[in-house]
């Protein structure tokens, strides 16, 4: 068997039921970026269709392009951040995607490009409300007013923000008043805001005081790795069969840094931290953590098809680990069940069961 990173179906349904408990009206934006946040962008966008969602929401022009090739025709596609780049905005266009609009570069380069090609090209407006990347700052409604009224070649069917993580009530509350504010001053001008949306599945969770107004992105909630108390299951396990294993005698070194004090069978899964073992980013931190770092006899244990449970041994390399095998009926081909976060599994194929 070769490895591969499984994706537990049931835990899928159970997590989109927990999502959808907590919607008050609002539908679902299905966000595939980063190919699904490591669950698998076909399989995961076939698994919203048999859900009944019909809006996704992409990263890159080109995840647009493999969606509408597999099939995907009738389905809303949303770009999910602002590009002002020619190339991008003419795959916009041939693949039939919204765009979203985040600055007056961006607006000019999507008009003008649409101009050119006799074409209208639909578009969500962008706020930022302190992420600092994509969006029109709430002070600049002047800029806003100029796309709905100068520039025919925009059909403006959305309004958006995104909210920083790791927000407090009161911060998110005083995010979400600004964008009210731009969202009024638009209606004032009887532009019409269409879909609206600015929550994600984390701010959902976290904060279910906060209005969810027309749409909520939902994405890495499905992977069941968000902040807070939401009931979702963690999705995503390595499959991998131990490769090799033998006996090594007491006071030889295992792993680069266990001088052993018993004799050890130990066995080698050719997995590590580059297929995402141990890998996690802490929650709205800069730095990645590789846990754990052993340089003993491990806690964390790995399941195995025998229905036993082996001790890690030593660091976690970048493609193998080593377990203790001493107590195991398990041998070489004996498949090990390792829990990692889809994000980080790298290439590995993915299967859903």
């Amino acid at each position: 068997m070769t490895k591969e990173l499984i994706i537990q179906k049931a835990h899928l349904v159970k997590n989109y039921g927990e999502v959808c408990r907590r919607l008050s009206g609002a539908s679902i934006i299905a966000v595939l970026k980063n190919n699904a946040y490591g669950l698998g962008l076909l399989p995961m966008a076939k698994f919203w269709r048999e859900m009944g969602v019909r809006r996704f929401g992409v990263g890159d022009p080109a995840d647009a392009a493999l969606l509408r090739a597999e099939g995907f025709r009738q389905e809303e596609i949303l770009l999910m951040r602002s590009t002002a780049v020619s190339e991008e905005i003419n795959a916009i266009l041939d693949n039939n995607v919204i765009a979203t609009v985040g600055s007056q570069e961006a607006a000019l380069a999507l008009s003008g490009i649409a101009e050119k090609r006799s074409a209208v090209a639909e578009a969500h407006i962008k706020i930022d409300c302190g992420m600092g990347r994509y969006g029109f700052l709430p002070t600049e409604t002047d800029k806003l007013f100029s796309i709905f009224s100068y520039m025919q070649n925009i059909a403006v069917s959305g309004v958006c923000t995104h909210l920083p993580g790791g927000l407090s009530a009161k911060k998110a509350q005083s995010y979400i008043a600004k964008f009210d504010a731009v969202l009024a001053a638009l209606r004032e001008k009887t532009y019409e805001t269409g879909l609206v949306h600015a929550l994600g599945a984390s701010a959902m969770f976290q904060h279910p005081e906060l209005p969810q107004y027309d749409a909520v992105r939902i994405g890495a909630a499905m992977t069941g790795r968000i902040p807070g108390r939401a009931k979702l299951h963690r999705v995503g396990t390595i499959a991998a069969p131990i490769a090799d294993a033998r006996w090594i005698p007491s006071g030889e070194t295992v792993a680069g840094c266990v001088k052993l004090r018993r004799s050890v069978r130990a066995g080698v899964i050719p997995v590590g931290y580059a297929h995402g073992v141990f890998v996690e980013r802490p929650v709205y931190s800069r730095l990645f953590e590789l846990t754990p770092f052993r340089r003993g006899y491990g806690n964390v244990r790995i399941a195995l098809d025998t229905g036993e449970d082996v001790p890690v041994l030593g660091t976690i390399g970048q493609n193998h680990m080593v377990v203790d095998l001493t107590k195991s009926r398990a041998a070489a081909g004996t498949i090990a069940h390792i829990e990692v976060n889809p994000l980080f599994a790298g290439m590995l194929p993915r299967r859903v069961l």
